[in-house]
């Protein structure tokens, strides 16, 4: 549950907060609403090349043993199995104060927040709710070329990647500082510079370090014109061989002059300091970790990029899905090195 509120309404608010978790309305109309709103987002996705892309990323990096395979959303199948009743029984099995945090930012003291918690302190019972272990991931060993053919498709849709690292990791946040100038920043990156301006093969394309108390993945995401969907699948490879190389102290004093100017507005705002709190509480990081991570970026030294970047761009051991027009860009994609693409949806008409 998320919201905000003006100060002066904060109790009025926590009023509803506690009447719909101790108080749920099991409303028939609502859940048949919900479930087609929900049915439809996903038959629309089912005709999205980027919801594809993502679908099938997921799938081929986490494997069909693993939850995070598949879309929140569910299926269409799986959602019209569900009964509220299925709602009743998860909100009284696993919804429990235990798993609960709760975190405000306002001009509000901690003695009215504390004293809002009362009637959810006294009235949610505890239960034991066990977490499911999640499989492990395994990292590839050698790149593989996807492909999900969309008959006639005039652009491609390229996500490219591989398992990386947890938020919690010592390397998380240096990496994401290497990823800045690779594929992190906008106009300034090395990827926009050469797809968007140097080639005009798309309108964007970026990269990023994703991960939370469970790992992420490093991707590289673009659509780009079909005509060119190979050459700007190679070219991205180029660029990940090449970044720890050509890195150098320019590149290393744009990233620091962004990223410390970036650091010294990211706290302005209620819900950037709300987001800072989320993080200590759900990461057990310092509550100083901004400022920890300040002095990172200034000790940061060009070797320290290159070596990142040998450890963590890895443009032969990635799992490259495109979603594009199979009859024209397939076949070529084998000369990437890679092998024979993968066709995902071999029983559509090519």
């Amino acid at each position: 549950i998320s919201g905000n509120c003006l100060s002066k309404n904060y109790n009025e608010t926590m009023n509803l907060v506690t009447e719909i978790l101790l108080e749920p309305r099991w409303d028939e109309k609502e859940f048949d609403l919900l479930k087609q709103s929900t049915l439809s987002a996903i038959q629309r996705q089912k005709a999205n090349p980027n919801s594809i892309a993502v679908n099938q990323f997921n799938k081929l990096v986490y494997g069909e043993n693993n939850l995070l395979a598949y879309n929140n959303s569910g299926t269409e199948e799986s959602l019209n199995k569900i009964s509220i009743a299925d709602l009743m029984s998860y909100y009284n099995n696993h919804l429990t104060p235990q798993l609960a945090a709760f975190h405000v930012a306002g001009d509000i003291s901690e003695d009215s927040v504390l004293s809002s918690l009362n009637s959810l302190n006294d009235n949610w019972n505890s239960k034991e709710v066990t977490i499911p272990q999640l499989p492990k991931v395994d990292k590839p060993t050698s790149s593989t070329v996807y492909f999900y053919d969309v008959p006639n498709a005039k652009q491609s849709v390229l996500l490219f990647g591989y398992p990386a690292l947890k938020i919690t990791d010592e390397d998380y946040y240096p990496a994401t500082i290497m990823n800045y100038r690779l594929g992190g920043g906008g106009f300034a990156s090395e990827l926009t510079q050469q797809l968007r301006e140097g080639k005009g093969y798309t309108y964007g394309i970026r990269s990023s370090f994703s991960g939370t108390a469970l790992e992420g993945d490093f991707t590289i995401r673009s659509g780009v014109r079909t005509n060119v969907t190979y050459e700007s699948t190679e070219l991205v490879k180029q660029i990940l061989e090449n970044y720890g190389d050509t890195f150098d102290e320019n590149d290393l004093d744009v990233t620091k002059s962004y990223t410390l100017k970036s650091n010294a507005r990211a706290f302005e705002t209620l819900s950037s300091k709300l987001n800072m709190l989320t993080n200590i509480s759900n990461y057990n990081f310092p509550v100083d970790y901004a400022k920890q991570r300040e002095a990172i970026v200034r000790n940061m030294t060009v070797d320290d990029i290159k070596a990142l970047a040998k450890t963590y761009l890895r443009p032969d051991q990635m799992i490259y899905v495109i979603v594009g027009d199979a009859a024209t860009q397939l076949n070529k994609l084998e000369e990437l090195g890679y092998g024979k693409p993968v066709l995902l949806n071999p029983d559509d008409k090519l």
